[in-house]
């Protein structure tokens, strides 16, 4: 089993995440009813925060003071790349906290949500093409 199998899984946890949450993103849909949204939302941030929380503290460190010099400088690249992103989510869960944020902006709700998921997307592919290739590869 490679080394980033468990991180790999979550990956395709919050793709699968992803996906429902685009199916959700009409403006004049989350009007009508913002809650059916809201629990999507939900659960994206909690597989989110979880994956960040588990890669802080096992991955990161492990790969920082790793023997292999490439591992070192990726996982520093990643992780001080990873730092905007983890603000820049942390103030997309504080903007839509749940239905009744969400009912007062659809339209605002939808852009910022196809922006994260863009950017979340774009990630997790540069993480598993770059990172973890290089993590299974010299472990």
């Amino acid at each position: 089993m490679p080394k980033t199998d468990t991180y790999r899984k979550h990956h395709d946890d919050l793709r699968a995440i992803a996906a429902r949450l685009e199916t959700h993103l009409d403006a004049a849909a989350i009007a009508d009813n913002p809650a059916a949204v809201a629990t999507v939302v939900r659960e994206l941030f909690g597989k989110f925060s979880v994956h960040l929380a588990i890669e802080d503290n096992t991955l990161y460190p492990s790969c920082l003071a790793h023997a292999d010099l490439r591992v070192r400088d990726t996982a520093r690249r990643f992780q001080a790349e990873m730092g905007d992103l983890g603000q820049d989510f942390d103030a997309y869960k504080k903007a839509w906290p749940g239905p009744l944020a969400i009912a007062r902006d659809p339209v605002g709700f939808v852009a910022a949500s196809r922006d994260m998921l863009a950017r979340l997307k774009a990630r997790v592919a540069r993480e598993e093409a770059e990172f973890y290739a290089l993590v299974d590869k010299a472990a």
